[in-house]
Order: C-alpha cells, then structure tokens, then sequence
C-alpha cells in the first residue's frame, strides 16, 4: 500500500524544533524554541497535551516513561511522562546541549552540547557521568550502538567520532569535511540493529 504524505502542520513558534516516538509508537512528542513540549495523539490531534520545560528546548527523548529535555538553561533535565512533571537534573554543561537520547534499554543518556563536550549519564544515578572530548565544534549528533559499548557523536567540525563508552577512548575518527556536496558522508549515524557489528557509513566493523 503506498504511504499518504500528510500536510505539514504548525507545532512550535518559528525556530527549531525536535520530535520523538514514545515506545509504543502510539504518540508524537516535539519541543522547540517556545520551551514547550507537546505530545500528539496523531498528526490530526487539535489539542495536544502541552507543558513548559524552560525558556526553549533543544532536544527531547523519550523512553520507560521518562522524558529528557535539553534546555536553554545548559542543563538536560527529566521529567515524568505523559505528566511532565519535573524530576530532577541529570547533567549541565557550559552551554546548551544540541542532542539527547536514550541508550537500548533506557537506564543511560547521551547528550552532546555546543561546549564541543559529549557526555553519557546514569538515569537512576546521576553522579555516574563519563565525559568525553575531542571534537573541535559543537556537537549535533548521538547514536548508542545496540549494545551499549560504543557511542557515535557527529559535530560542526564536520567529524565523526566513535568512542569506547567504558573507557572514554576514541576509536574511530572520520575524515573531516565541512562542504555537504564533498563529504563521503552526511553525518547519519545509525547502527546494526541487533549486534552493532556494523556502523553504516562510518566504518566497516567494530
């Protein structure tokens, strides 16, 4: 059956804007430069459930009903879902952090922050951070690989780094290129499913 394109919608005011699944599927979850979050039942849904998570919001991610939120006050907070309720802060940086996201299983994040710093976070315990540095720019891009050994960042440098999470090293560096038409890769970062042998266009195997 081919697929319907539907209308674009208003979600945010003007800025940017991100979007996340809930586990199921079964809703929509986006933030933007308004600081709201709003979760839609469907593309169709005229009265999303919307609540207020800072001045703007940058990133959002969405996992064993937990949300995270970047926000404009350089912190990544937490919050109860669907209530939205505040439930702590899970890391800061010296400036707004670019990228949330969960790993496999929800019991870690990784957040990647214009400070040019990536860092991995215990959810249940957030005294437990590893940090990572390297890029020379700010980062926009985190993937977990599907064990949860390697992470992925791509940054504004135009590099895409994979690092060993356990101990901090980066393994792997991309060839660096700013210009989108010159670039062997446009900065995807996705993973093998199952085993994450595999890292498309990044490198042949891990």
């Amino acid at each position: 059956m081919p697929s319907a394109l539907k209308p674009m919608r208003y979600g945010h005011t003007e800025g940017h804007t991100d979007v996340c699944f809930d586990d199921t599927g079964s809703c929509i979850v986006t933030c933007g430069s308004d600081g709201d979050v709003r979760i839609w039942e469907n593309l169709d849904d005229d009265d999303p459930t919307s609540f207020n998570v800072g001045e703007k919001a940058y990133s959002c991610a969405l996992k064993n009903g937990r949300l995270i939120t970047a926000v404009s006050n350089n912190t990544v907070q937490i919050h109860t879902f669907p209530e939205g309720a505040p439930d702590g802060i899970l890391t800061r940086f010296t400036t707004n952090a670019n990228h949330v996201i969960f790993n496999s299983d929800g019991t870690k994040i990784a957040a990647g922050s214009s400070d040019f710093m990536v860092k991995v976070v215990e959810v249940t315990d957030s005294s437990k951070q590893k940090t990572f540095r390297g890029h020379d720019a700010p980062v926009l891009s985190l993937s977990f690989d599907p064990r949860d050994v390697y992470l992925a960042s791509a940054s504004c440098d135009g590099s895409v780094r994979v690092w060993k999470i356990a101990d901090q090293m980066c393994i792997r560096d991309r060839q660096k290129c700013n210009d989108v038409v010159n670039a062997k890769s446009i900065c995807r970062l996705g993973w093998q499913p199952g085993n994450g042998k595999n890292m498309s266009d990044l490198i042949s195997r891990i």
